[in-house]
């Protein structure tokens, strides 16, 4: 008995199929998708931390999230503020491979997802959370271009700000304008054929995130970073640690289940106690050198004296000659090079900043110092008070409302150009005088008693330069 099938049927049989990618055939997409699972479970795993959020640690990974109302549903990582409790998420859509074009439709369903999930308030917190596209492969033109314009948003204060970069010439490219015209386009079509307004877009940028994961391959570098992680708590064999985790969230993955450290703890628990039990190894107390600053005995300085000097004064302007003249008056050496030895020594007391010399603890400086100062010193360090608080600051002879002018009329103290002596000297005339009262009653300074005829000057002084 003869069978005889028809001639289209057999040829039909007889053609083979077409090849595909082996990426696309062998499951690649949702090994991919379980792979970046996987890596935010380390994370949590080993006090990690998420992308696009603060460094909190994570709390949760929930995979499949439409059930929770989630749109951008492939992924989303919960950290928590360990003070506060507060929570902050990271909504994630993971694409093996996207375009960021017009025609693309899978990342209009990404932007129509994001968009949504962005203005749903009962599932995110603007400001606070953030959406991700994660991907591995991209063109060169949208990783530069794209980034670009995400980075734009976040880094700038206001739409206006953002739009006036993006469509400067030069500023940015032709490029970066037309992925932002394809955003729009598609913002665009999920609003209904309505634009947005560019505020809209600005805040919508500002949250979403672009990251790029290589976990397609094993010699990937993310993979690597993995091992790293994995390898600060068990040295050996940390593929193993990895493979026993990626098969736990395929698992979890398959059942749109939630990941937590308390789940973990039950399901993993020899992995888990790998991470969280695991005694970080440190140096032996013994072995440790314990650092401590080194205190300088002042009294003991070569320079003591000039110190005590200088501590009197409190404050000078190496950049204005006059303040220096009336220091090397009172010390009757270079000082400069005597500071700057004494700023380089330990636990020093002197402090520059702008020019500005200042003395740090004068009261205490006076109370070790003190047995440094003569009759003479005090004498001459009166005269010198006397003659910068006496000076008059020819910007009062100028009209009250002109007197912010007075710089360019040229209206300067002769004496000094800034306040800052005229201030450290009241100070340490009104108050200082009490310490080498103190002082005083140790060497029996005579001189002391002339110092008040400085508090005659400094009232005076005090209420006119206060007109």
């Amino acid at each position: 008995m003869c069978i005889y099938f028809p001639y289209k049927q057999i040829s039909n049989m007889s053609q083979s199929k077409n090849i595909s990618s082996p990426f696309a055939t062998g499951g690649g997409g949702s090994r991919f998708e379980n792979c970046i699972l996987a890596s935010f479970v380390v994370l949590m795993l080993s006090g990690g931390h998420a992308p696009c959020l603060p460094c909190y640690p994570i709390v949760k990974v929930k995979p499949q999230g439409r059930i929770d109302g989630f749109e951008t549903d492939d992924l989303i990582v919960y950290v928590e503020n360990p003070q506060t409790k507060e929570q902050r998420k990271l909504i994630c859509q993971i694409k093996h491979s996207v375009a960021i074009t017009n025609s693309d439709t899978e990342f209009g369903k990404v932007i129509q997802a994001a968009w949504n999930d962005f203005n749903n308030s009962t599932i995110f917190t603007k400001n606070k959370d953030a959406l991700a596209l994660i991907t591995s492969l991209l063109s060169k033109t949208d990783i530069e271009c794209v980034k670009y314009l995400l980075e734009q948003a976040r880094a700038t204060a206001s739409a206006d700000e953002f739009f006036k970069h993006i469509e400067q010439a030069n500023f940015s490219s032709d490029t970066a304008r037309d992925k932002l015209q394809v955003i729009q386009n598609y913002l665009k079509t999920v609003n209904k054929g309505v634009e947005l307004s560019q505020e809209e877009i600005w805040n919508f940028l500002k949250h979403f995130h672009l990251l790029g994961y290589d976990l397609d391959i094993k010699s990937g570098v993310v993979l690597s970073l993995l091992h790293s992680h994995i390898s600060q708590f068990q040295s050996e064999n940390p593929e193993c640690i990895w493979s026993i985790v990626l098969q736990y969230c395929m698992d979890i993955n398959s059942q749109a289940g939630t990941i937590t450290d308390e789940k973990l703890k039950k399901d993993l628990e020899d992995i888990w106690k790998i991470f969280k039990q695991n005694v970080k190894h440190k140096i032996p107390k013994h072995l440790s050198i314990t650092y401590q600053n080194p205190k300088t005995d002042w009294k003991k300085h070569p320079d003591a004296i000039y110190l005590t000097l200088a501590t009197l004064i409190g404050s000078w302007n190496e950049q204005n000659s006059n303040d220096i003249e009336i220091v090397t008056q009172l010390l009757g050496v270079d000082w400069q090079n005597k500071a700057r030895n004494i700023l380089n020594t330990p636990n020093t007391p002197l402090s520059v900043k702008n020019g500005i010399w200042e003395i740090q603890q004068q009261d205490e400086l006076l109370s070790q110092l003190g047995s440094q100062l003569f009759d003479n010193n005090i004498e001459q360090f009166q005269s010198l008070a006397i003659m910068v608080l006496q000076e008059k600051d020819p910007a009062f002879e100028l009209p009250v409302e002109d007197r912010f002018m007075a710089n360019i009329w040229d209206k300067k103290p002769n004496i000094q150009k800034h306040c800052e002596m005229v201030w450290q000297t009241v100070w340490h005339c009104c108050v200082v005088k009490q310490k080498i009262a103190q002082i005083a009653r140790k060497v029996k300074l005579k001189q002391f008693a002339k110092m008040r005829h400085i508090n005659f000057c400094i009232m005076p002084i005090g209420f006119y330069g206060a007109a």
